[in-house]
């Protein structure tokens, strides 16, 4: 809830990572229903709407729709947006991306942008702010830069054993101090050329925490692993951010104070921020009309919500593009959905306009649907990769001639058969809680029955969905990835062969070998032509079916000013945490 309290100063560094999410139906093109100052604004404005004068002190609420499993977002099983959301007011970061699509410094840590200082090899240095520091008096500096790259490599002479949610550091092959110690070069193997270099997250969690533990991590992979599962099941102590955890219980509940030592310019004005996990949207905006909630940026939302949203005044509201893009993925270690005929055939099953139709047309009435994996239908590198392969089309004809091309046949009782007579049957699995994920499973099994598929739906809980992704415990299974404006780490993370990430276990070298010369490519126009003929070989595999670019909405409290949504951040609206506060006496 909202309460003043006496003033309280520091400021933020936020940071971006690439995430994944439960999906649901959500709703855009509401602009006319949104409520409150300043979100009027916000489709001309997106940079700054909402702003206002800041009153000194007050405490807040902010709300989750889901939950957390450890404070250790590097690790592929805690890489989800809540665990993303929670971690944000402390963990460094390079900087973000802004609304429209800018990147922005994160000057708490960094005092200049990173300069690119020799091509071949590519090597860039970074200047830290000389205040840069951990919370503890501990400045930040080159043993946390070589600390994220071993918790990064991927490799196990590094760290082993260890999982990390995309190996952004396997390329890097020296870090040094530069002429100073505010200097850090790091050096990349000769076959590293990205178009992203600038963009390549080199801090997560604080060298000298892991020393204090007796960890001897520069010198034995195990106690490096040993060290990021202390990451991950310890509450910090420490923030690079412009707050620190005062209180916390995993999964449920976090509380923040400023953090003094944060090293950023913008004054923070709150005394303290709650961040709570809840159950359902709906949970939510029943705690913001009784005011025991000051603001959310769920995940998705649905036209009852908004319609609930929408009747009382005291609540501000926006909905938006968002940074998350629904989609339908098979595990192709399945014994069935191991034949890439069979895999096509379900795509070609499935009627994506009809899940839109059902769903997020209730809200947002010009929703479409995605026709490419990594761009947006309205980038500039967008090219429409699927309409002309039928996945995605609910074509019964077409996916029952591709099935009997491969061999495949139905019994008396019309359910499919493969080459070898087994009854192909499968399971789907979706996250439970949301009316909009169970009618897009039924309208699933209800195209696939249609071609003789028996589906059995396996809804589980939104907190499960890490453990879920990352044990591969599926054969189809809808959710949502939420990323930058990057391609190539997205790319890299989703579909290499090796990656943590890759959880529907697809193996292809052609599509690996495309990943590693999009990795490789520096120029930026030959980098998205690399990275369509990657999603054309995604496509032919037939491994993810894209649905939706997903509208998010922001919700909070009219008094609440500087809070707005940002679908280039992992963060969303917790992107400038900092920068919140309570609106001054006389502001509208």
């Amino acid at each position: 809830m909202l309460q003043e309290k006496r003033p309280a100063a520091s400021a933020i560094g936020v940071g971006a990572a690439l995430v994944m999410v439960a999906t649901a139906t959500s709703g855009c093109g509401a602009g006319d229903t949104a409520a409150g100052p300043g979100f009027q604004d916000c489709e001309t404005d997106p940079v700054t709407c909402n702003s206002g004068e800041r009153k000194d002190g007050g405490e807040i609420t902010w709300a989750l729709d889901g939950s957390w499993t450890g404070w250790n977002p590097t690790l592929s099983a805690e890489y989800t947006s809540y665990t993303i959301q929670v971690t944000s007011p402390y963990l460094p970061s390079v900087g973000h991306f802004d609304q429209e699509g800018e990147f922005v410094l994160n000057e708490g840590v960094f005092a200049e942008e990173p300069a690119l200082v020799n091509e071949t090899p590519t090597t860039v240095e970074y200047t830290l702010n000389e205040d840069a520091n951990w919370g503890d008096g501990t400045a930040v500096g080159i043993d946390d830069f070589i600390y994220n790259w071993y918790a990064r490599s991927g490799v196990d002479d590094r760290c082993a054993g260890c999982t990390p949610a995309a190996a952004t550091a396997a390329k890097i092959a020296s870090i040094e101090e530069g002429e100073g110690a505010d200097k850090i070069v790091v050096t990349y193997q000769d076959d590293y050329s990205s178009s992203e270099w600038q963009y390549e997250p080199m801090l997560s969690n604080p060298a000298h925490i892991a020393d204090e533990q007796g960890l001897d991590w520069r010198n034995d992979p195990a106690a490096m692993s040993e060290a990021e599962t202390y990451f991950s099941k310890t509450v910090p102590t420490w923030s690079a951010g412009p707050y620190k955890i005062t209180d916390a219980k995993i999964g449920e509940y976090v509380v923040y104070e400023p953090n003094d030592d944060w090293a950023g310019s913008t004054e923070v004005t709150l005394d303290k921020i709650t961040v709570k996990s809840f159950d359902s949207v709906d949970s939510i905006i029943t705690e913001l009309r009784q005011g025991t909630v000051d603001g959310a940026s769920p995940t998705s939302v649905s036209a009852e919500n908004i319609a609930m949203l929408a009747s009382e005044p005291t609540i501000a509201f926006n909905i938006a593009p968002g940074p998350g893009w629904g989609h339908i993925d098979i595990n192709t270690k399945n014994p069935f959905l191991s034949d890439q005929a069979l895999r096509t055939a379900v795509f070609q099953a499935i009627d994506v306009e009809e899940l839109i139709a059902r769903t997020y047309a209730n809200v947002q009435s010009d929703a479409s649907r995605k026709l490419n994996h990594l761009y947006r239908n309205d980038s500039a590198e967008f090219k429409d990769m699927l309409s002309s392969t039928g996945q995605g089309a609910g074509d019964t004809e077409q996916a029952r001639d591709t099935l009997e091309a491969a061999g495949y046949s139905w019994n008396g009782d019309g359910l499919l058969e493969d080459p070898d007579g087994e009854q192909v049957a499968v399971n789907y699995r979706y996250a439970a809680g949301s009316d909009d994920r169970t009618t897009m499973a039924d309208l699933v099994a209800y195209n696939l029955a249609d071609i003789g598929i028996e589906v059995e739906l396996k809804p589980f809980e939104v907190k499960d969905l890490g453990a879920t992704l990352a044990e591969s415990d599926f054969d189809i299974i809808n959710y949502g990835w939420t990323s930058q404006p990057l391609v190539v780490t997205s790319a890299t993370q989703w579909w290499s062969s090796g990656s943590a990430t890759n959880f529907g276990k697809n193996e292809d070298p052609e599509l690996d070998a495309l990943l590693a010369e999009l990795g490789a490519e520096s120029d930026p126009e030959k980098a998205a032509d690399i990275a369509n003929q990657a999603v054309q070989r995604v496509i032919e595999d037939a491994y993810v079916l894209p649905t939706v670019d997903t509208p998010v909405a922001v919700m909070v409290n009219e008094d609440l000013v500087n809070v707005r949504d940002n679908w280039a951040s992992q963060q969303r609206a917790m992107y400038n945490i900092a920068e919140w506060g309570l609106r001054a006496e006389g502001e509208n």
